[in-house]
């Protein structure tokens, strides 16, 4: 006997769901917590829609075996525009689209039954008729999972990121000795620049609820502060709306309710200077936003965070250290393992869902892309 699919819709089979559903990401070795019940949850409490002009649904993939052990969970919403009527454009894709709050979304599977899952998730959800385009995201090109999927579905594949995953030495100094000479080099003057003003970092680390929840607010406040700095590189406020301080605060108490989160603070003098928070999944630690004081950057403030979060992430007993999702200097400088995400798309046969969906393709790249950027803002500010 094959493999069972069945829909989660509602919350509370979602929230019965997480105990296996962690299992399942530690089987996995899955190093992001955007896959996670606790932020796929936050997630849908903080920002599904529910208006006239759109309207989300849970339509959260569950795969099991014969015996009921949990094999794979896809966490998709179906997005209805409008979110009333006869006449409906109807997406599935997973929770977590938000403006850059979510870095990566992707399918949790079993890696012992791979190919099964997805031709089984394929079958499920060929037959059914309840939505007209699903977009993947996630995906290795190069795995069997993507390439049962492709064969199914026949994928339209689309933009792609990578992921920064730092493997780990048992010291520090370990670490250090496998750098690449300019990352050394930049090592070498952070700490030394602090020391010729006769000047020490520490590094404080909220991983307690209450004390997580005091630490975010000094990370809000320099992640803006980064971000107002006119004269270096731009680095958009993230956490500029209401919504998005509430939704991360949230987040981080449920993980800190298990012991999984974190926020780093870097001061000097007792005064804070940089801030990153970050979270522990199994032997990983997960670096997300940071920010820290630009009169305090002639001391490479923010490398010298990192640097104190990978020791930490090494007296921890972690193996890994995740520099966060996307390519730029401030990350691949480390010499990180890079694996490549990809979004795919597969659309219903019939000629009104392909014209739609090529419609609203085309309204994302004009007018009607800066309408639904409106509505975003509107949304998750």
């Amino acid at each position: 006997m094959g493999l069972r699919v069945s829909t989660a819709t509602t919350t509370d089979e979602l929230q019965r769901l997480s105990g296996e559903w962690r299992a399942l990401l530690a089987r996995a070795k899955a190093d992001m917590p955007f896959l996670w019940p606790d932020w796929v949850l936050a997630w849908w409490e903080t920002f599904h829609a529910e208006q006239p002009l759109v309207r989300d649904s849970l339509h959260v993939e569950v795969v099991r075996r014969p015996d009921g052990e949990l094999v794979a969970v896809v966490p998709f919403m179906r997005t209805d525009r409008p979110g009333l009527g006869p006449v409906r454009l109807r997406t599935l894709g997973f929770l977590g689209s938000d403006r850059y709050l979510t870095e990566q979304r992707a399918p949790v599977v079993d890696p012992s039954c791979g190919p099964e899952a997805a031709a089984a998730l394929a079958t499920h959800l060929l037959a059914d008729d309840s939505w007209d385009w699903v977009v993947w995201e996630g995906l290795d090109r190069h795995d069997e999972v993507s390439a049962v999927l492709d064969r199914a579905m026949s994928l339209r594949w689309g933009h792609y990121q990578p992921a920064n995953v730092l493997p780990l030495a048992p010291s520090w100094d370990q670490f250090r000795g496998g750098l690449k000479r300019n990352i050394k080099e930049s090592l070498r003057r952070c700490y030394n620049s602090l020391k010729r003003d006769n000047l020490v970092a520490r590094l404080v680390v909220a991983d307690t609820a209450d004390a997580v929840d005091a630490a975010l607010q000094t990370f809000f406040d320099l992640h803006a502060m980064r971000a107002h700095q006119a004269d270096m590189v731009v680095h958009p406020d993230r956490f500029a709306g209401a919504r998005a301080k509430q939704f991360l605060r949230l987040v981080c108490a449920r993980f800190a309710e298990r012991g999984a989160a974190r926020v780093f603070t870097l001061e000097v003098g007792g005064a804070p200077v940089a801030s990153r928070v970050g979270f522990v999944v199994p032997g990983c630690l997960y670096l997300y936003y940071s920010g820290f004081d630009p009169t305090w950057a002639r001391y490479s403030v923010a490398t010298t965070m990192v640097a104190e979060a990978i020791k930490y992430a090494i007296t921890s007993g972690c193996d890994r250290v995740h520099l966060s999702m996307g390519s730029d200097a401030s990350k691949s400088r480390w010499g990180p393992k890079m694996p490549v995400f990809h979004q795919a798309t597969w659309v219903r046969p019939g000629l009104g869902r392909r014209t739609a969906f090529d419609l609203y393709q085309r309204g994302r790249g004009s007018a009607g892309f800066l309408k639904a950027s409106s509505f975003l803002r509107r949304r998750f500010d």
